[in-house]
């Protein structure tokens, strides 16, 4: 019988009690921004590779299945806020989730709606820049890429099981200058 998960007690801060009046500019928050992204990025490329040198491959197989679920779970808890606020569950307010204003600022995250689809292009990501300064092939920093991007495939599919999301990854980033997703109703296939 599998042992029952004692739920923590503990409490944590929730933020820094520091403050400041200090502005900072948007390159030293988009630097902060990149570097704090990049190191998580590295963490997990670097505890994958080491688990498949001994594992072997499953890992990534793994690694993919545990990351779409923690975006379809988020998926699934934004449908919940939509619903809770009276909209649709549509592309439409699919769209207000995806693209806000630091998406938009931070990724170059652009979103069009067109009939019974969905497109969302981004022409910055840090992570195949850490990848590239690791030493990753071309094929592992898209891998990687592709690997990453289960959270959206997931948070997508969670939001509306009726949709599903394709990905291009990074390999169009740096080919045509942005990634790029298409959300669209399954029964359109």
């Amino acid at each position: 019988m599998p042992e029952e998960k004692i739920k923590s007690t503990m409490h944590f801060p929730e933020r820094s009690h520091q403050t400041t009046d200090k502005l900072f500019t948007w390159d030293e928050v988009r630097a902060l921004l990149d570097k704090e992204t990049m190191r998580r990025a590295e963490y997990i490329a670097r505890i994958l590779e080491a688990l498949r040198v001994e594992i072997g491959d499953q890992v990534l197989s793994i690694a993919k299945q545990v990351i779409y679920k923690i975006g379809y779970e988020k998926g699934a808890k934004r449908a919940d806020l939509v619903a809770d606020q009276g909209q649709m569950n549509d592309l439409n307010s699919l769209a207000k989730l995806v693209s806000h204003d630091i998406a938009q600022l931070y990724l170059g995250n652009e979103v069009e709606v067109v009939e019974d689809s969905m497109v969302v292009r981004e022409t910055y990501c840090p992570l195949p820049r850490k990848w590239k300064e690791m030493g990753f092939t071309d094929n592992q920093i898209v891998d990687y890429c592709l690997l990453f991007d289960q959270v959206d495939k997931g948070m997508v599919e969670g939001y509306n099981p009726n949709f599903e999301a394709m990905l291009t990854g990074c390999r169009s980033l740096a080919a045509m200058g942005f990634c790029q997703m298409v959300v669209q109703s399954k029964e359109k296939e």
